[in-house]
């Protein structure tokens, strides 16, 4: 009898925080143009600043993580702030799949699981921030019912090379 490995989606806690941070250093060294640090910038930092969602997780600050039988897989984030003005947004992060299994709906999946997490944390939208040469990404995004609403020209720059970010959001129920 063949059996399938089991595929979870699940919020992640302390207790994954060495696997969080192997795939975040993965992600870093094979995706380098879509996050803000370099790998070896986290490399040097004993401690992210996301990494409280993964110590305190809340229904509107957590990490989901996606995984095939024991192996995290996937990641990807929702943060929001206490602050009386901007508590009504959310954010999503630090979406990574595996490059051994993209094209599964892993990341569809884990942003579906997000903004169902967003509606129940009560955010009235969710926004993101995406490499504007990311074309993958944006269509993934788009089809989720994200819409731009700007664009941070030269947002990231390293050496020579400078990337813009096209900034998203959408509207919660």
């Amino acid at each position: 009898m063949v059996t399938t490995p089991r595929r979870d989606i699940r919020p992640l806690t302390n207790a994954d925080r060495p696997a969080f941070r192997a795939l975040r250093l993965l992600a870093l060294t094979v995706c380098p143009d879509e996050f803000m640090m370099t790998a070896d910038e986290e490399r040097e930092v004993g401690r992210l600043n996301i990494e409280s969602a993964l110590e305190k997780p809340s229904a509107a600050n957590l990490f989901l993580g996606a995984f095939d039988g024991d192996n995290l897989i996937a990641t990807g984030g929702l943060l929001s702030d206490d602050f009386l003005k901007t508590r009504h947004v959310g954010r999503i992060t630090s979406l990574f799949v595996h490059p051994d299994h993209r094209r599964r709906g892993i990341a569809r999946r884990l942003l579906d699981r997000l903004l169902a997490d967003a509606a129940r944390a009560r955010l009235d939208a969710v926004r993101l921030e995406v490499v504007a040469q990311n074309a993958g990404a944006i269509r993934l995004y788009e089809s989720l019912g994200f819409v731009s609403y700007g664009c941070e020209p030269a947002a990231y720059k390293l050496g020579d090379r400078q990337w813009d970010l096209l900034l998203m959001t959408r509207t919660l129920p």
